[in-house]
């Protein structure tokens, strides 16, 4: 695994807890320790995508910065990673 799989891997990993959590709070929606884990997770997913960001650019259209004229389409696509 290359470290930009690695990265990914770590961004899937991060959101998967998270929306497990939040899946679980829309039926327990008072109970502390999930509020807890929501925000830590959240903290978590959030860190982990600027670090895949930072590294190889924008994970969706939603986090281009118009300054940079839309290079990240010069980026592999998904399915080009491992060509």
């Amino acid at each position: 695994m290359n470290e930009r799989e690695k990265a990914m891997k770590d961004v899937q990993i991060a959101d998967f807890a998270l929306i497990d959590t939040i899946l679980y709070l829309d039926t327990h929606p008072t109970d502390k320790e999930a509020l807890e884990q929501y925000d830590k997770y959240k903290k978590i997913s959030e860190d982990t995508r600027w670090r895949y960001t930072s590294k190889f650019g924008p994970l969706n259209s939603n986090m281009v910065d118009s300054s940079n004229k839309f290079d990240w389409v010069n980026n592999p696509w998904p399915w080009e990673v491992n060509a």
